[in-house]
């Protein structure tokens, strides 16, 4: 099937709650669900398809059912996140950038590299250079950092508001010359990746420039 990516904006100081408590991970996450929310006005319910009304009546109860489990299991750890978590489901509910399956396209535009290469994970900076093909290598969807947390075989990855502004920074300066001479090193051709452009790559350079310009961090959960 493949792995998924969605990219979240969040805002330094949530990252910080959320880092010092992983039980915030998934009110964060799930808090998209809610009847209003940014998810809801982009996809359609067919009220005539009981599949459809089920699942939305399951999946906006989502965080209701994480918070009373929570209360349940770990009145400790509820006690001490609760005044955060008005603000943890306020910004969960906003906009985030879907890539599925095509981040790993990308993320090969972007650094020259197969995502599952042990090369790409030579550099530790979010921004270098590609020591093969000496061109940009950015890591905006090739995350290191991961808060760890129960329900989820993966990390929610995450990208400090600083390495956001070096990203949106390298991503503006990253040009469709050096794309067409990293596809040229590898010796691929460049219109096998022209689909890519108007549905992921320039949405995704959007995106960060938007968490930049609002000096926020980001997520990056895969699925």
């Amino acid at each position: 099937m493949g792995t998924t990516l969605e990219l979240k904006q969040v805002s330094p100081y949530l990252l910080d709650k959320i880092k010092k408590s992983p039980e915030l991970v998934g009110i964060f996450l799930e808090a998209k669900y809610l009847e209003d929310s940014e998810f809801w006005q982009q996809f359609t319910i067919n009220s005539n398809d009981i599949d459809d009304v089920e699942w939305f009546n399951e999946a906006t109860n989502y965080v209701q059912e994480r918070l009373d489990k929570l209360v349940k299991d770990k009145p400790k750890e509820f006690e001490k996140i609760q005044n955060d978590i008005p603000l943890v489901i306020n910004e969960g509910k906003n906009k985030y950038l879907d890539l599925d399956k095509t981040w790993l396209p990308i993320n090969f535009l972007l650094t020259g590299y197969d995502f599952y290469d042990k090369a790409l994970y030579l550099p530790k900076s979010v921004v270098n250079k590609n020591p093969e093909d000496h061109l940009p290598l950015i890591r905006a969807v090739s995350p290191s950092n991961g808060i760890e947390y129960d329900g989820c075989d993966y990390p929610l990855y995450y990208f400090s508001d600083g390495e956001v502004k070096t990203i949106a920074n390298a991503l503006s300066d990253f040009s469709l010359e050096h794309i067409r001479q990293r596809l040229e090193f590898r010796g691929l051709k460049e219109d096998s990746y022209n689909h890519l452009f108007n549905y992921t790559y320039n949405p995704l350079i959007r995106y960060y420039q938007d968490a930049a310009d609002k000096g926020n961090a980001m997520f990056l959960d895969f699925g």
